[in-house]
C-alpha cells in the first residue's frame, strides 16, 4: 500500500487599499447617435438669407441625408483648373455616390440637404486669405467672398455638376468647424454652442469633407456619419460606397 501524502498550500492574499484617481470623461466633441441637432443651427440659402436647419426638415421625411461638402472654387483667369470646378477634390469624386443615391430614393420619404462650405483654411482657391474666418458676418470683405463662393457653386449646380436642385451654404464653416485647426478670435463674430458638432470626433482630417450624416424628420442623429473617403490618397482610402449608404438608409425606412 503506497502512502500518498497530499500537501496543502495556503495562500494569504493581502489587500492593499490604493486610492484611485477619479476618471475624467470628456464630453464628445460631436453629435452622437440619438442626439438631436440643435434647433438653433442655421445655414444660408442662395440669396444669403438665414434658414434654420430644423425648418428645412420635411415632416414626412423618414431619413434626411445631410451632406457637408466642398463647394465651388473662384479661380482667377489662367489658373490651373480643378476637377469639376470644386475646390475639394474628394467632394467632387464623391458626387457620383450622391447622384446615385438621389436617383435611388426618388419618390421615397428620403430628403437630401446638401451644404456647401468654402476653403476657409486655405487661400489658393481664389478667395482672399482668412476672409471667411477673420471677418464678422456683416463685414464687406466677408460678404463679397461669400457671394462669390455661392455663385461659383450655383454655377456648377446649374451645369448639373452637383446633383441637387437646392444647395445650402455655410460660408464660415460653423457646422463642422475644426477647433484644432484654427483658433477663432473676436473678429470671427458670434460663436454658437452647436458650432463644430457635425465635425465627427474620429475624423482627423482638416476639413472632413465630404461627410454624410443621416437624420430623421425631427433632426435626430440616426447613425454615425459616413466619412473619410480620400480618393487621391496613396493608396486611396474608401470607407463607404453607394451600396453602404443605400443599405443603411433602407434600414431606417423599414
Amino acid at each position: 500500500m503506497n502512502l500518498i501524502r497530499i500537501a496543502t498550500v495556503s495562500f494569504v492574499v493581502t489587500s492593499v487599499a490604493v486610492a484611485q484617481p477619479r476618471l475624467k470623461v470628456r464630453a464628445p466633441s460631436s453629435y452622437q447617435v440619438g442626439d438631436v441637432v440643435s434647433a438653433g443651427t442655421v445655414l444660408l440659402d442662395r440669396e444669403m438669407q438665414t434658414v434654420r436647419l430644423a425648418d428645412l426638415l420635411d415632416s414626412r421625411t423618414q431619413v434626411a441625408v445631410l451632406v457637408i461638402f466642398g463647394g465651388g472654387a473662384s479661380r482667377p483667369a489662367g489658373a490651373e483648373p480643378l476637377r469639376g470646378g470644386i475646390w475639394c477634390e474628394d467632394s467632387y469624386d464623391d458626387l457620383s455616390i450622391q447622384r446615385a443615391l438621389v436617383h435611388q430614393f426618388t419618390d421615397r420619404p428620403v430628403q437630401f440637404i446638401p451644404v456647401a462650405v468654402p476653403p476657409v483654411y486655405h487661400h489658393q482657391f481664389g478667395y482672399p486669405k482668412g476672409v471667411f474666418l477673420e471677418h464678422s458676418d456683416n463685414h464687406p470683405a466677408y460678404l463679397k467672398a461669400a457671394r462669390s463662393f455661392i455663385e461659383a457653386t450655383e454655377e456648377l449646380r446649374r451645369a448639373d455638376m452637383i446633383p441637387y436642385q437646392t444647395i445650402y451654404y455655410d460660408p464660415k464653416f460653423r457646422l463642422a468647424q475644426n477647433r484644432k485647426e484654427r483658433d477663432l478670435g473676436p473678429e470671427f463674430g458670434q460663436i454658437f454652442d452647436w458650432q463644430g458638432k457635425l465635425k465627427w470626433q474620429l475624423d482627423p482630417r482638416k476639413y472632413g469633407t465630404p461627410t454624410i450624416w443621416l437624420l430623421d424628420g425631427q433632426g435626430r442623429i440616426l447613425s454615425e456619419p459616413f466619412f473619410g473617403n480620400e480618393y487621391d490618397g496613396d493608396p486611396p482610402q474608401i470607407n463607404y460606397g453607394f451600396h453602404d449608404l443605400r443599405k443603411r438608409i433602407e434600414q431606417f425606412l423599414e
